[in-house]
């Protein structure tokens, strides 16, 4: 009576997963930098937080039925201290979040940090199940979420160059022949080198499958004008 059952913390977290994971695939599909798995990171850390809270007030509501000489505890917020660690640790996660004028980076990194939180609070007050089944859940969602959700891949790619107009239209035609969408473009003079003008243009791209960003800085590396090639994504 006074405490959640397996199958029913199961199903939360399940559910959880669900609920998120629909919000979190609508907001990728559109390229938002909050995709699939950081949705899924929070509602599932949100869950857990719940659970150990509910687990922490049943096992109160017990212990002052099992001695009534107790029962003044009902009146002790035992969640007090993990309730300081959630707000603690959300500074922590945002310190792993950079932002710049064309990107932001290190959201899942973020969520993951919050919601492992929930598991160290769930092991601390004994919920070994809660703790057991909330870290299998958050590794699932990290590491195989991109191989069973096939979602667009989406690409921050920053190019310096020389030869504005020839090497333009080099990383267009590129672009063409490999099927790379250009969903977005930043394009400004980023500072002078031996007297020619060094161009800046940050491209968002929608990348197939099969091309992976590291074979693309590979191929455009190659034309002579390109004298940088970085990548920006979110970890």
């Amino acid at each position: 009576m006074f405490e959640l059952d397996y199958l029913e913390i199961t199903g939360r977290l399940l559910a959880a997963i669900l609920f998120g994971g629909v919000i979190g695939y609508e907001r990728e599909i559109k390229g938002h930098n909050a995709g699939l798995r950081t949705h899924i990171l929070v509602c599932v850390g949100a869950t857990l937080f719940s659970l150990v809270q509910i687990q922490a007030t049943y096992t109160t509501i017990k212990l002052a039925m099992e001695s009534p000489n107790l029962f003044q505890v009902l009146n002790t917020d035992i969640t007090r201290l993990p309730a300081q660690i959630v707000s603690g640790i959300g500074f922590l996660g945002a310190g792993t979040i950079i932002v710049t004028k064309r990107s932001v980076t290190g959201l899942t990194t973020a969520a993951s940090i919050w919601a492992t939180a929930s598991l160290g609070i769930a092991v601390g007050m004994g919920y070994y199940f809660i703790a057991f089944s909330g870290c299998l859940i958050i590794l699932l969602v990290l590491m195989a979420i991109r191989k069973v959700f096939r979602v667009q891949d989406y690409k921050t790619l920053e190019i310096s160059y020389y030869k504005r107009k020839e090497t333009k239209k080099a990383i267009q035609d590129y672009f063409d022949r490999q099927k790379i969408l250009v969903m977005d473009m930043d394009y400004l003079v980023d500072s002078y080198k031996e007297d020619k003008a060094v161009y800046l243009i940050v491209y968002t791209l929608s990348i197939p499958d099969k091309l992976g960003s590291t074979r693309i800085v590979g191929d455009l590396s190659e034309l002579d004008s390109v004298i940088g090639i970085r990548t920006i994504k979110d970890f």
